[in-house]
């Protein structure tokens, strides 16, 4: 590595951190817990790169950590967070979009019953078949909270939403913010640090600057439309190939996102 690239990188890091920092003064967080959380996240990095019997002595030397505070840090109880059930509402909407057993005769997530009736199978049955180690009924309220499900007055719950989309505020949005971010960033960072003949996941953007308000909202509507359009094409085929390797105890993960930033000329309409 030359001497050049450490440099190059910290300049980066500024400009990395830069939404993120705006995220932590909204919520409040000081540069105290943002400096134990990268004291963290420092140790991780050299145990996950050589594994979990490296000396204390080689942690502190590879990230500049007191030897004090990695034992510290090694003997602390992992934190608590909101992603796993973000994540099982995500993958029961995601199956009550798509699979055939619980669509409509308009091909529409079908109102549900709480048990399975000759209709077809029941919310009960949705939480099983996508084997979630939770209580139907807790993820039923944990729906309707966020809105995704409404009830009717015949008792029937109708999916609302076809993608979770957590309220402001709540632990959920969190929980995806810290998903959504933690894979497309791994995914970067492993394109960074690959050698040459690596495999290399695929990251692009499209940017464009010199565009009108109208224009910039034109290719916003497009991109919303053709990027859902993807994520449900791959939300289907991926519960389709979920269920079929469901007995193999499969543990191969994926993941594919997308994200939009239409930045309007605030000077077109100053100028008007």
């Amino acid at each position: 590595m030359s001497e050049k690239t450490p440099d190059l990188f910290s300049d980066a890091l500024t400009d990395l951190l830069a939404p993120l920092s705006r995220a932590m003064v909204a919520h409040g967080v000081t540069v105290g817990a943002a400096t134990e959380a990268i004291k963290m996240a420092l140790m991780n990095a050299v145990i996950d790169a050589h594994g979990p019997d490296v000396s204390d002595s080689r942690v502190s030397v590879m990230t500049g950590l007191h030897r004090k505070d990695v034992r510290r840090l090694r003997s602390s109880a992992p934190s608590v967070d909101g992603r796993k059930t973000a994540n099982r509402l995500a993958l029961l909407i995601g199956h009550w979009a798509t699979a055939p057993d619980f669509q409509g005769t308009d091909d529409r997530p079908r109102a549900l019953l709480r048990e399975t009736t000759e209709e077809g199978p029941g919310f009960d049955e949705l939480v099983r078949r996508v084997r979630l180690d939770a209580a139907p009924g807790t993820m039923l309220q944990a729906l309707l909270d966020q809105g995704a499900v409404a009830e009717d007055p015949e008792g029937r719950f109708q999916l609302t939403l076809r993608a979770l989309v957590p309220g402001t505020g709540s632990k959920e949005l969190v929980a995806a913010y810290r998903a959504t971010l933690t894979a497309h960033m791994t995914a970067a960072t492993q394109n960074l640090l690959a050698e040459s003949g690596d495999i290399r996941h695929f990251d692009r953007v499209v940017r464009y600057s010199h565009l009108t308000t109208e224009s910039v909202s034109e290719l916003d509507t497009l991109a919303r439309a053709e990027a859902q359009a993807l994520l449900e094409r791959l939300n289907m085929r991926a519960r389709e190939l979920q269920e079929r390797d469901a007995d193999q105890n499969a543990r191969g993960r994926f993941a594919a996102g997308a994200y939009i930033l239409p930045v309007l000329d605030t000077t077109q309409k100053d100028a008007e």
